[in-house]
């Protein structure tokens, strides 16, 4: 006896729990988006440098750098040296930045008061350790396309990016690209099609934009290459909250 085809509208799935089993209907699922490829070449041209933030003078984005070089060299990190010794100064170090610090709620309130969020984002900050940073172009279509690589600290499956980072660079690149299209929103979905894995320690390029606008409602497409490989395709669907459609998204 078959089971029910789970891509069948208003099919079910046998479900055990314990000693009881029921059947239950599978959830609706959106149609899947057409993305239009065409308009996401990967060459794309030269484009003029965005969000980009300056080094800071207070000295963090270098302090940050060196982080983040750790943080590489620590992911399934592999040494011809005592650990111990190192650890003790990275240590110390720790503590007297921890001294120094000021709590999170005021480098909250300073982040927002001054509108510095890029330089703190988790993809492009150059503040935030967990960022590569990827860096964008703006195009002459209005799309955002980046070229970045990135290290093994970002794995998932043997040899690929995990999915979830594939998921925010998407959302990163997307929301931005509204932001400079004057088409800021709040992200509702995002629908990703993994094409197949994307590659770590080889360089990719990611793009995408705006491409309908509908009221507060703005849908956004992107892809993922590498080389000629599509790697992977993204449709969000963003909404601009009433008050920034007033004052210009801020």
């Amino acid at each position: 006896m078959t089971g029910p085809d789970p891509a069948a509208p208003g099919s079910g799935a046998l479900v055990t729990v314990g000693s009881a089993s029921t059947l239950r209907s599978a959830p609706p699922r959106r149609p899947r988006p057409e993305v239009d490829l065409a308009a996401l070449d990967r060459s794309g041209g030269p484009g003029v440098a965005v969000d980009r933030a300056d080094d800071d003078e207070a000295g963090l984005f270098a302090l940050v750098d060196q982080v983040r070089r750790i943080r590489s060299l620590t992911s399934g990190g592999q040494f011809a040296t005592e650990l111990g010794p190192l650890t003790e100064r990275l240590r110390e170090v720790a503590d007297e930045l921890e001294a120094a610090s000021a709590t999170p709620q005021q480098r909250l309130e300073t982040m927002w008061s001054n509108q510095n969020y890029m330089a703190n984002c988790p993809v492009v900050g150059r503040a935030n350790v967990l960022a590569p940073p990827m860096e964008y172009e703006l195009l002459e279509d209005g799309r955002l396309r980046s070229e970045l690589t990135l290290g093994i600290e970002y794995q998932g499956p043997p040899g690929r990016v995990h999915g979830g980072f594939v998921a925010l660079i998407f959302d990163a690149i997307l929301g931005r690209a509204n932001h400079h299209a004057g088409t800021t929103g709040m992200t509702m979905y995002l629908d990703i099609d993994y094409r197949g894995g994307t590659p770590l320690l080889e360089p990719i390029v990611v793009t995408g934009g705006p491409v309908w606008v509908e009221g507060r409602k703005v849908w956004s497409q992107g892809a993922i290459y590498a080389g000629d490989q599509l790697c992977a395709t993204a449709e969000g669907l963003f909404v601009r909250p009433e008050g920034w459609a007033r004052d210009g998204g801020h």
